[in-house]
């Protein structure tokens, strides 16, 4: 079996898929996508990235949602392992590659380890010029004003934007870009980041990258704050924190209960807090 299961000319090609995305942050490059092991739409663009770039010195982890133990993340590391016997962890910090779905990890990442984003629509234009022929000319010239609308209609109807996640981001003062579905929380994790941030999407057979210390504002008027998800007077049940991204868990009995929504950080604060 081929190592990392796509073939090498499939590999080179994504590779200077990436290297281009790197080169032009925040710019979308098209790429061959590959039929995978699994059906579009579950992760095949983080996949093809992840597996074009990995060797035998890496170390693997991969989440879904914040979590190292969901269905897909379990399925996507158990493959990834098998194709390439590349040693994994649930260890945000042993990690030099993660790939994610819809979550930045809580761990401030380093310059060794490279971020994987699986992306189900790369286009932020999408939501609001469906012609890709003219939102890409749209991106040439920069003219990001039916964004800028779009803001405008929430704020003066809402008093504030109504995206909660794919918030639409600026990159290198130029490009406007998905971050991909992750939450408000998130976003200014991508700004000046020491990691590699890369994005695959493979149904849509678009990758587009963020290099390290590259500066990412969310798409916000001067005049308004970005205001993130409030988790004030919340605390995870099964670690204490009151500084993560929470989730909302109901009981049988209708009871709300919080839990930090990155098993591994919360893991890692229950290990402080036993030594």
């Amino acid at each position: 079996m081929r190592y990392a299961f796509l073939d090498e000319e499939a590999k080179k090609e994504i590779r200077r898929a990436i290297l281009k995305a790197i080169a032009i942050p925040g710019y979308i490059v098209s790429f061959a996508s590959r039929e995978m092991p699994v059906a579009r739409g579950w992760g095949t663009g983080g996949l093809q990235v992840t597996l074009s770039l990995i060797n035998e010195k890496d170390i693997l982890k991969v989440i879904d949602q914040g979590c190292d133990g969901s269905v897909n993340a379990v399925n996507i590391r158990n493959f990834i392992n098998s194709v390439t016997n590349v040693e994994t962890t649930t260890s945000t910090k042993e990690a030099t590659i993660i790939q994610t779905r819809h979550r930045v990890p809580e761990l401030e990442l380093n310059e060794n380890q490279t971020l994987v984003f699986q992306v189900p629509m790369p286009d932020i234009l999408e939501t609001v010029e469906p012609n890709t022929a003219k939102a890409k000319i749209m991106h040439a010239n920069a003219d990001y004003s039916k964004l800028w609308v779009l803001l405008y209609e929430d704020t003066s109807l809402y008093g504030d934007s109504r995206i909660s996640n794919r918030y639409p981001v600026i990159v290198n003062k130029r490009y406007a870009m998905d971050p991909s579905p992750i939450p408000k929380y998130d976003t200014l994790k991508l700004n000046n980041c020491k990691a590699l941030q890369l994005f695959g999407a493979g149904r849509e057979k678009k990758i587009y990258a963020i290099p390290p210390y590259t500066k990412v504002k969310p798409l916000k008027f001067e005049d308004r704050e970005f205001n993130i998800e409030n988790f004030e007077g919340k605390v995870c049940e099964k670690c204490g924190s009151s500084n993560s991204f929470i989730d909302e868990v109901y009981d049988d009995e209708g009871k709300v209960h919080y839990y930090c929504n990155d098993t591994d950080f919360c893991d890692c604060n229950l290990k402080e807090g036993e030594e």
